[in-house]
């Protein structure tokens, strides 16, 4: 195996699953009733919470969806307009 692929074996990290499901609505205030997996404790590579954020439903459906249903979700648009912060402020949460 390549020195630079990661395993669960290596990084335990990658061996912890979600501990909980949330409310869509209740975290990132989108009207959907779709429920999220979602870890109870943050890791220090976690991005801190901007409470100012404002979630644009459309994306954080999609990337919700992806993760509720373990799916790859590809976020695209012109430089600067949020993709990044979008993925961290989701992880963040």
């Amino acid at each position: 195996m390549p020195a630079d692929t990661a395993s669960p074996a290596a990084d335990p990290l990658l061996s912890l699953e979600p501990a909980r499901r949330v409310s869509v609505r209740d975290v990132f205030g989108v009207d959907s009733d779709m429920v999220v997996p979602a870890f109870d404790t943050p890791d220090p590579h976690v991005p801190e919470i901007d409470t100012a954020y404002r979630f644009d439903p459309e994306t954080t459906l999609a990337i919700c969806a992806g993760f509720a249903h373990d799916r790859r979700v590809m976020v695209q648009g012109y430089h600067g307009t949020g993709k990044s912060t979008h993925i961290e402020q989701v992880a963040a949460r």
